[in-house]
């Protein structure tokens, strides 16, 4: 009879997604992982995988934790600039201190491994189309409710200002004070002008 896990696997899950986070994933070894999540090989092995599977899976709870919220607030009623005005906010404030400096952890993946690895770079895209969507659906949303041009390309602005807040993820990195950032997040937001 198999013995039950005497570990909170969430928690664990937690712990391995912020060591990947941290350290990135060629720099994060079986051992850092082992004593991080405060388990033992057999437990680590036997609950989620090889490393490979571990990231993965430490990449689906990073993409749940953050998906969850930004869906909430983007489909809430009301205005739609308002609500794309706070997610723009709410990504700047964690791309000043010490959530600045340690920058996205999807792109992270993207630049570390996504080139070389099919399984991450199959992440990525998914990710990507995913967010891409829902960025896309809310500016038609505005667009049907009248608040936002319709001569907009949604699927191309929602593109535009993905990619401008991984690069403010990536500057981030670089600790700008939160006056750069939110000069960076008014141009930003002048596509929906």
């Amino acid at each position: 009879m198999a013995r039950p896990r005497e570990f909170d696997s969430d928690q664990a899950m937690q712990d391995a997604m912020d060591t990947f986070w941290e350290r990135g994933y060629n720099a994060t070894s079986v051992n850092d992982l082992l004593s991080e999540m405060k388990l033992n090989r057999g437990s680590l092995y036997g609950a989620f995988g090889d490393k490979k599977q571990l990231f993965l899976a430490a990449l689906d709870k990073y993409d749940q934790q953050r998906h969850e919220e930004v869906r909430l607030l983007l489909e809430r009623p009301g205005s739609v600039r308002a609500a794309l005005r706070e997610w723009v906010d709410m990504i700047a404030s964690h791309c000043t201190g010490e959530a600045g400096l340690r920058g996205c952890l999807a792109a992270k993946a993207a630049m570390e491994l996504a080139p070389h690895d099919k399984d991450v770079a199959d992440w990525m895209k998914a990710f990507h189309k995913r967010n891409i969507k829902m960025i896309a659906d809310t500016l038609r949303r505005g667009q049907s409710q009248g608040e936002l041009s319709r001569a907009m390309n949604a699927d191309i602005t929602a593109r535009f200002m993905l990619a401008s807040l991984g690069g403010l993820h990536l500057l981030g990195t670089t600790s700008p004070s939160r006056r750069e950032v939110n000069e960076v997040i008014e141009l930003i937001l002048k596509v929906l002008d």
